[in-house]
């Protein structure tokens, strides 16, 4: 599953920025050091993107929410203790990510994660586990298989969190001052 966009701030205006494409640019008046530079921004931009696309991937391999009283999500619930992960608290969030923003949905799962004992987290893991093998995957462990996704689930937010924070520098010149920080220690 991809989500469907870049947030707003997006490689739009990185290449208006710093290449001076507006637009209205025709594609025809690209040459290649233009085409090199934008597919190098695009690189250097897609460490969120791809992260809340595996968010969202790892989101889908669970069951549907559905109108069954004891379904998947409600024994999630028990299990972890947190009603964070119930459908109706996470079900903007997760539409959100779909969008292309998976920093709210990041933020909800790393919260339930940290609120969750080792216990109800081993119990979670066992519920998603089981989901997990139901849904295809290989044979093994239940509680191996919950937690191998919730620990993927807990790295994957972390990096867009960590893609997202406010004090981050993005831009061309603080590569460059990083490179020469770097070069000079």
């Amino acid at each position: 599953m991809v989500p469907e966009a870049l947030r707003a701030t997006s490689l739009e205006a990185y290449l208006r920025h710093h290449l001076n494409l507006t637009p209205e640019f025709e594609a025809g008046r690209l040459d290649v050091e233009r085409i090199a530079k934008i597919a190098t921004l695009t690189m250097a931009y897609s460490e969120e993107y791809a992260a809340t696309s595996h968010l969202v991937s790892l989101m889908g391999g669970l069951p549907l929410p559905s109108d069954e009283p004891q379904d998947f999500w409600f024994r999630l619930w028990q299990a972890s203790g947190t009603p964070i992960l119930m459908p109706g608290n996470i079900r903007h969030r997760v539409l959100s990510a779909l969008q292309g923003d998976g920093k709210a949905l990041a933020d909800q799962l790393t919260t339930a994660m940290a609120e969750m004992s080792a216990q109800q987290r081993k119990a979670a893991g066992a519920v998603i586990g089981e989901a997990l093998e139901g849904e295809g995957m290989w044979e093994s462990s239940r509680g191996w298989l919950g937690e191998m996704w919730l620990q993927d689930v807990e790295r994957t937010a972390w990096r867009i969190l960590y893609a997202r924070r406010e004090n981050a520098e993005d831009t061309l010149e603080a590569q460059e001052k990083f490179r020469n920080g770097w070069e000079n220690a």
